[in-house]
């Protein structure tokens, strides 16, 4: 059984809960994404960048232990 890839997402947090922003297979392309938005002024603890599985589910489910955390 192969093993599955990572997907990247970077989060951002809006009224107090972290939302996703962008995803991908490349984690430095979700560093540069974060890159482009604290260029813009978004402070960096307002991002945060999670691995999970690629399912909507499963990314759906690790951002919502993280803002319940």
């Amino acid at each position: 059984m192969a093993a599955r890839k990572r997907f990247w997402t970077l989060l951002v947090r809006r009224e107090g809960r972290f939302l996703p922003e962008f995803g991908s297979f490349v984690r430095g392309e979700a560093i540069a994404k974060m890159s482009e938005l604290r260029l813009k002024g978004v402070r960096r603890s307002d991002l945060k960048i999670i691995a999970s599985d690629p399912d909507l589910a499963a990314i759906k489910k690790d951002v919502e232990a993280l803002n319940d955390a």
